[in-house]
């Protein structure tokens, strides 16, 4: 059986579904880059089903088995704001803390991410202070001379933490990168072995095609 729609139905049900809101995800992806660490964040919050709980000052970036932020070493400028009613994990790799760099070396953006182990017991999320709901979040910070062995972390684990329901659902994603990239010494050995193997293969050919 064939059903007609008018135009005008077929307009409709595409101004509803192009308006309809999408839920925002915020992502902290973790990933070793030579002998440092570095935290890429981007995304956005949607903080209409989460409880403001305070907010902080001089704010410090750290990378612990139970925080994790993008962006400056320290929010100098005013404070962080903190939000309540998150549910997920209180921790994540191992108790290994930045103690010899409490600090990103580099850092850009904003400051944002996950304090899995409050006080409170339970979960908050950080944004930047004065936070728009659904604006959109950046940064990066780079933690040297530090592996992710050294933070308890395996290559392609991801933690989840969420919030609200329905329209106002919204969730936070730490990915632990799965490309590791090889350092250039390997890189380099690898193609000479592959460059001497097709030279190898190469003069095996010519010889069987001499006639003796």
């Amino acid at each position: 059986m064939c059903f007609r729609h008018s135009p005008q139905l077929v307009a409709a049900a595409l101004v509803v579904f192009a308006c309809a809101p999408a839920n925002a995800v915020i992502r902290l992806v973790v990933e070793q880059v030579g002998n440092d660490v570095v935290v890429t964040g981007s995304g956005n919050a949607n903080t209409s089903g989460l409880t403001p709980f305070g907010s902080v000052s001089d704010f410090t970036n750290v990378y612990t088995y139970s925080q994790a932020y993008s962006g400056p070493a320290a929010f100098a400028n005013g404070a962080v704001s903190l939000w309540s009613g998150v549910s997920g994990p209180t921790a994540f790799g191992s108790d290994q803390t930045v103690t010899e760099n409490p600090d990103p070396a580099t850092s850009t953006g904003q400051l944002f991410g996950i304090l899995a182990g409050s006080e409170t017991g339970s979960p908050q999320l950080v944004l930047p202070a004065g936070y728009s709901s659904s604006s959109s979040l950046s940064g990066v910070s780079t933690f040297t001379s530090l592996t992710l062995s050294q933070l308890g972390l395996s290559p392609g684990q991801t933690f989840t933490w969420n919030w609200g329901s329905g329209s106002t659902a919204d969730s936070l994603r730490l990915e632990v990168s799965s490309t590791v990239p090889a350092p250039l010494p390997m890189l380099l050995a690898a193609g000479v072995f592959s460059g001497v193997s097709r030279i190898r293969r190469l003069s095996k050919r010519l010889h069987s095609q001499v006639p003796d």
